[in-house]
């Protein structure tokens, strides 16, 4: 469970919430919040159920893997959609939408600018990858994520029963 703080702040910033906003709903204050999204504080079973289902209910989901020893963001179909299949064609790469693309950029711990030096492209093209701005070249898009899964990140499409799935590989 070392990488849930990591998580929950992903999902937060993924919708574009404030840690003051989620407190208030959670009714805890916004340092406990601070430090859970931190990793300086436990989360208790109890308010990680309660951020799981808030998130969840707005479209980020928080799926428990391996029994409970790995976790993934699990992203709806509105808010990450899947590939585009609709004329048959055969694709070599399908980009990855942009709120999976910045929820990876979270759990890593990186701002767009240091994601740029480790990926050499331009903080302004990962910004526009990250708000899926149809316009910048899927090869980029693939530069990013192959940059991204140099930390240990794993991808996984989706499928007919759930959305894209973001999580750890193992060590």
């Amino acid at each position: 469970m070392d990488t849930v703080h990591r998580l929950l702040h992903a999902a937060r910033e993924v919708l574009g919430l404030k840690q003051s906003d989620v407190a208030e709903a959670m009714a805890i204050s916004t340092r406990t919040l601070n430090r859970i999204e931190n990793g300086s504080n436990l989360v208790s079973f109890e308010t990680l159920a309660r951020l799981r289902d808030y998130y969840g209910a707005l479209g980020v989901t928080l799926v428990e893997q391996e029994g409970g020893k790995h976790w993934a963001l699990e992203f709806s179909r509105q808010l990450a959609p899947p590939p585009e299949t609709a004329d048959g064609s055969f694709k070599i790469y399908d980009p990855l939408p942009g709120s999976v693309l910045k929820a990876a950029r979270i759990l890593v711990g990186m701002n767009q600018e240091e994601l740029s030096s480790k990926s050499s492209l331009a903080h302004t093209t990962i910004r526009r990858l990250e708000k899926s701005d149809a316009t910048v070249r899927p090869e980029k898009a693939y530069l990013l994520q192959r940059a991204l899964e140099e930390h240990r990140l794993v991808f996984v499409k989706p499928t007919s029963r759930r959305g894209w799935l973001l999580h750890y590989g193992s060590s």
